[in-house]
């Protein structure tokens, strides 16, 4: 795999400055204003419907903004659509695995990179030279980064068939083909066991040499240990902004927000729920 050349974007980041968004009478995010600096891993916390999931929808392009603005890098993200995810260098995962059951594992996570592909439709329909030479690049690719993951031996594979675990790290694995600079993970965690979270965090550390993470997790424990910084959403609004060691202590977060979990997550050795 070809890394994205973080030199060229060393000082990008994402910025998120005063978004709101309504849906008829409910608000969703009410000016909430968030970075995630290049390389940075940013958890974004809080309560099932603080807006985590639409701040995401938001940057993907899915869900349009009342107000306020978002930019990565240079580049105001406006009028852009999921489709342009891959051009802007941002990729995203979502809750669930989201594969498609009839393609095998590496034809999968070769889906990732489609956008970007240098070959045509055309070219793909008549079986030129250019398609052909351009699918086995894409497969190399493919293979390459499913090793990488630690799952390259499920490459044929049909997702179907496959542990649970297995199926998340191909839906990341799909994402990273974009060769993103900005990674969205939305709960990547969710129906993992401890060990199988412990793995993922491991894994999360090792891509932030490359690219900027910006994670929503339920699970605090892995939240706490793989993130740089964490913003806390309540009600669509940020409560608190910070490393994990301030929003530990933070007794709004903690009593408000998150109970005894923040205080607890040092010593838990199993999944938690956010609540």
């Amino acid at each position: 795999m070809t890394s994205p050349a973080i030199s060229e974007d060393k000082g990008k980041a994402l910025l998120v400055d005063s978004l709101s968004v309504t849906f008829g009478g409910l608000t969703a995010l009410d000016q909430v204003s968030m970075t995630a600096n290049q390389g940075e891993i940013v958890g974004v916390i809080g309560p099932n419907g603080a807006g985590k999931t639409t701040l995401f929808n938001v940057v993907s392009g899915f869900v349009r903004a009342s107000s306020g603005a978002i930019s990565y890098g240079e580049t105001k993200l406006v009028h852009h659509h999921p489709h342009d995810l891959n051009r802007l260098g941002i990729a995203r995962t979502l809750q669930g695995v989201g594969l498609c059951p009839g393609l095998t594992v590496r034809e999968n996570v070769m889906l990732g990179a489609q956008s970007g592909a240098h070959s045509d439709v055309g070219s793909a329909f008549f079986g030129l030279w250019r398609s052909t030479r351009e699918e086995r690049r894409l497969s190399a690719q493919a293979a390459a980064l499913l090793n990488e993951l630690g799952i390259g031996d499920y490459a044929a594979r049909l997702p179907s068939t496959l542990p649970y675990a297995i199926q998340k790290r191909t839906s990341i694995a799909r994402a990273l083909m974009a060769e993103p600079t900005l990674l969205l993970l939305d709960e990547p965690a969710s129906g993992l066991s401890s060990d199988e979270m412990t793995e993922l965090g491991a894994l999360i550390r090792t891509l932030s040499g490359r690219m900027t993470v910006l994670l929503v997790e339920h699970h605090m424990d892995l939240v706490m240990s793989v993130c740089d910084r964490l913003v806390v959403l309540n009600f669509g609004q940020v409560i608190a902004d910070g490393t994990p060691e301030a929003i530990r202590s933070n007794p709004e977060v903690s009593t408000a927000y998150l109970g005894s979990v923040v205080d607890e997550v040092a010593t838990t050795t199993g999944p938690v729920a956010d609540a």
